[in-house]
């Protein structure tokens, strides 16, 4: 009598630690991808090993980098030295750049050359989190370039999350994002001490180019304090178009005051809804809170302390845009 034939799914060598599996390093989940790991301070790490085994990690996340194949390919980092790392349009799309360091402030990421970013990202959907940044002296943390198509770089959908931007009162920009890259998504980050002594220094900026403005992007959850600028785009050139700020903390800062908060005077569009904030300090332009000329957008149910403005109601609730 025949019976039915059961294939077994494929067994992988571990690298993800699952536990239950019957070698200390787990089994791979997603056979077809790649998880490579950087460990800087490890004795057994080399940019000459192919880095897959945690205990043989690679040195420089630079060449974890070069050496991702294909889509959702991932990077560990346990630790790093000081690295600007550009990713190629070339290099796969949606892959991730994780920072696993044994507490939130670790690993630290410092820019070799301080004129140029730590992290340039010219590819879609790259996803990065858990790391503490260092903002250069004159340049960002992390640029998201999107020059389509004169140079074929988006940032199209990048993702950066839980991350810390410290401007260590000398920084530029925490997150500088250069043409249109859409739907960018910036969550539970914390910006501060981004001070140039001209306000020129800025949390979140949107520098002119070419393209058009960042579209259906989320800012959400947040906290900017101690920084000369929070987010602001070119003056009115240039700005956010049909974006969501939700849930982020605005703090006008005690040794390091914020000319600008929140700027949407750009932007070609507008249009962006802005809810469930909170809003320190004075609730108008002057206070350096803006919203675009042409389509406002949204700008109720966040709270602030300034209930003396015509646009927040007797609770501390705002009803209106700025003014």
């Amino acid at each position: 009598m025949l019976h039915n034939m059961v294939k077994a799914p494929p067994w992988y060598g571990g690298q993800l630690g699952v536990p239950g599996s019957d070698t200390p390093l787990g089994f791979r989940l997603l056979p077809t991808s790649l998880v490579i790991y950087v460990d800087y301070d490890h004795s057994d790490a080399h940019d000459t090993s192919d880095g897959t085994d945690p205990v043989a990690p690679k040195s420089t996340v630079a060449s974890a980098v070069a050496a991702l194949q294909n889509e959702k390919d991932m990077i560990i980092v346990r630790s790093m030295t000081t690295e600007n790392v550009v990713v190629l349009n070339s290099y796969p799309d949606n892959c991730a750049i994780i920072g696993a360091g044994p507490d939130r402030h670790t690993p630290e990421w410092t820019a070799t050359d301080t004129a140029l970013p730590c992290l340039t990202v010219n590819a879609e959907g790259w996803n990065i989190s858990g790391f503490t940044f260092n903002s250069p002296a004159s340049s960002a943390a992390i640029l998201l370039n999107d020059t389509i198509p004169l140079a074929g770089d988006s940032a199209y959908k990048t993702t950066i999350s839980d991350c810390i931007f410290d401007g260590l009162w000398g920084g530029l920009y925490g997150i500088q994002l250069a043409g249109a890259p859409h739907r960018v998504r910036i969550l539970n980050c914390q910006f501060l001490e981004h001070r140039q002594g001209d306000t020129t220094a800025h949390a979140i900026f949107v520098s002119s180019t070419p393209n058009a403005s960042p579209y259906e992007c989320e800012i959400i959850g947040n906290v900017f304090w101690e920084n000369e600028n929070h987010i602001a785009g070119n003056g009115a050139i240039v700005g956010f178009n049909l974006t969501v700020f939700q849930g982020n903390i605005f703090h006008e800062g005690e040794l390091i005051a914020a000319t600008l908060q929140l700027d949407l005077r750009g932007g070609s569009l507008g249009n962006n809804i802005v809810t469930g904030n909170i809003f320190c300090g004075d609730y108008s332009n002057a206070g350096g809170f803006y919203a675009h000329a042409g389509d406002p957008g949204n700008w109720v149910g966040n709270s602030t302390e300034d209930i003396l403005e015509a646009e927040v109601g007797d609770n501390g609730w705002t009803i209106s845009p700025p003014a």
